[in-house]
């Protein structure tokens, strides 16, 4: 009895294409992830803590000109994707696509300026800074391409292009830092090598696609402003969270602190794998679902229970894993690494108290992609982010470079709960009634 009950919930887990994809992306994020993840300890005989925090801020600088130059318009694509047809998506790709060149000619304008206090912000010279602005274009492209593949829910060409990607940027850094002993500059060759390589492959395939046009489009343009601008605050908090302490750690502390802080981070990253593989079935599948709701609201009270069960059931699902990745990698970290790395240890329980929180607000985001109400979305994690900004800094001068992860966990959590309430409030559902289901 209790084994046909148990081959009933395993085939009904299995039926789900959300379930289906998300092991899919998550096989496939993992072999992706795994590549430069296990290079990772032979990258460290070559490069010492310093040198990691130099290709750590080389990151940061990416992450935040990536806010200006397509993280802030993507997000429209999916919600836009269930709504239009084929030759008005070829359209809205096209002028997408339009949108980001413009913006990374904007961040051109608005770098050159500022070199100086970039440089001695985060020890990168104006070449790299200029490179960095190639590699955020390029990867636009490659964004694009990857969010149609998702919005299309084919898991396994998505997957394959990441696992490409992930090899060739392993080969050309086993030849630029293991072979020639290129240091930090190496890595950072790698990087540009290959994110150019297949920003220029995701452009052909989204030519020979027919995602690709020469109409520009204005209601389109003001349509993908329209949602990009408000949320630029809220990908900026981001960048806040994550690339702030950096610079902290780089000036307050040393370079060292900031790569044992990276160390750490590469682990928790384990955890975001994951949670973001999830999350890639998980929105389309949410988006679907949202719609039916609003064609009848009344009558699929049933069916919004059971959405409401299963997201309060996966935060559950989602501590319990962070907890296993945690004692899993204080293990790792003692036999992969040399000695010089152990600090990163100080720092792992609070970044995996982090990740949990952010898996967590990735469950709530989708409901204000979806309404296109990114203006509160933005509002609740800039502030934010600009408390931790200065929660930080006190932080580190009290408890020293730890200080950065326990501030990043403690703005996690109240953002969290903060995403999580306005999304009960931008989209009505039967939160806290399980009586439907």
């Amino acid at each position: 009895m209790v084994v046909n009950i148990g081959f009933r919930i395993v085939r009904k887990i299995l039926s789900s294409s959300v379930i289906r994809n998300s092991f899919v992306y998550v096989f496939c994020d993992g072999i992706n992830k795994a590549i430069p993840f296990l290079l990772l300890p032979f990258i460290t005989h070559y490069l010492t803590p310093a040198d990691y925090g130099v290709v750590t801020n080389y990151n940061v600088l990416v992450q935040i000109v990536s806010v200006f130059g397509y993280l802030c318009t993507a997000g429209a694509l999916p919600v836009m994707f269930a709504k239009l047809g084929k030759e008005e998506i070829k359209k809205y790709v096209s002028n997408m696509i339009l949108l980001n060149t413009l913006a990374n000619i904007i961040c051109v304008c608005f770098a050159l300026p500022l070199y100086k206090v970039i440089e001695d912000a985060l020890n990168i010279s104006f070449a790299y800074q200029l490179s960095v602005l190639v590699l955020v274009w390029f990867a636009g492209i490659t964004n694009v391409n990857m969010l149609l593949w998702r919005c299309e829910e084919r898991p396994l060409s998505f997957g394959i292009y990441q696992i490409s990607q992930s090899i060739l940027n392993a080969l050309s850094t086993v030849m630029f830092v293991i072979v020639f002993l290129l240091g930090w500059q190496g890595r950072i060759y790698s990087m540009i090598f290959t994110t150019v390589a297949f920003g220029l492959i995701s452009f052909f395939v989204l030519y020979r696609r027919g995602y690709l046009g020469w109409n520009i489009d204005k209601a389109y343009l003001k349509q993908t402003l329209f949602f990009a601008l408000p949320i630029i605050p809220h990908a900026l908090s981001f960048w806040f969270k994550s690339g702030v302490d950096k610079i902290y750690l780089t000036n307050m502390c040393s370079l060292a602190d900031n790569g044992y802080y990276s160390v750490a981070l590469t682990w928790g990253a384990i955890v975001t794998m994951f949670l973001v593989s999830f999350n890639n079935a998980y929105a389309p599948s949410l988006y679907k679902k949202l719609a039916a709701f609003d064609l009848n609201k009344a009558g699929t009270m049933k069916e919004q229970g059971r959405l409401v069960k299963f997201i309060w059931i996966s935060l559950v699902v989602t501590f319990i894993f962070v907890v296993g990745c945690y004692l899993l990698s204080v293990l790792l970290i003692q036999v992969m690494y040399p000695s010089s790395y152990f600090d990163s240890l100080y720092f792992l329980p609070w970044v995996m108290l982090a990740q949990f929180f952010n898996g967590c607000y990735l469950m709530f985001v989708c409901f204000a992609h979806y309404t296109f109400k990114t203006k509160g979305l933005g509002t609740i994690t800039f502030s934010l982010s600009i408390a931790q900004v200065g929660l930080t800094y006190l932080l580190i001068l009290k408890m020293g470079a730890i200080g950065s992860a326990v501030s990043a966990a403690i703005i996690s959590a109240i953002t969290f709960v903060a995403v999580a309430w306005y999304a009960m409030r931008v989209y009505r559902l039967p939160w806290f009634n399980f009586k439907t289901v």
